[in-house]
């Protein structure tokens, strides 16, 4: 496990594994930076991945070792208050910890589980989904268009997004290429 990287966005074991099957961690490097996942994501993702034989484990472990990814180590202080989380809301230990490290440490959280963005929203801590991503990218000038696109309509079919969702977010994307064309 590493710590020498200072992680910009810190995510939740379902988000990675999501985005590791769909190959596409270096994507999400690009739109955030160095990822960071807690301890307990690092033991649901890749240790219990390799016990299980899940390919997602092994690029997961690839994205640690080219520190595209990097295990935090909880401050004290983070650890009571994933304990807390965890005996207090009925999460899982990987989404405690990773609430836990973004809000202490002033980042995002990248999360799925919808009782965990309750709580963020509840604490205070900046949370993004999976769903539009690609989108911040794309607004960001930090992933084409046609990646921003490609990724969502993989991402909508992997979580079985609504299709209105995922139209008004390619709806966005297209107007935002549009007006950066000229508008022509």
């Amino acid at each position: 496990m590493s710590g020498h990287l200072i992680p910009t966005i810190i995510t939740d074991a379902s988000s990675l594994i999501i985005i590791a099957k769909l190959e596409a961690i270096d994507v999400l490097h690009k739109v955030y930076g160095t990822i960071g996942i807690p301890p307990a994501v690092f033991r649901e993702t890749v240790q219990a991945g390799y016990e299980r034989g899940k390919s997602d484990a092994f690029a997961i472990d690839a994205a640690i070792r080219s520190g595209q990814v990097v295990v935090v180590k909880l401050s004290p202080g983070q650890s009571v208050f994933a304990q807390h989380l965890y005996m207090t809301n009925m999460l899982g230990w990987g989404e405690c910890e990773s609430l836990a490290y973004a809000q202490t440490e002033n980042i995002h959280v990248l999360i799925e589980e919808r009782k965990g963005r309750s709580i963020a929203r509840a604490e205070g801590i900046n949370y993004t989904i999976l769903q539009v991503f690609p989108l911040q990218g794309f607004i960001q000038r930090r992933i084409s268009y046609d990646t921003c696109v490609n990724l969502l309509d993989r991402i909508a079919v992997m979580m079985n997004t609504d299709l209105a969702i995922l139209h008004a977010l390619q709806s966005s994307a297209e107007t935002i290429w549009f007006e950066r064309q000229g508008g022509q």
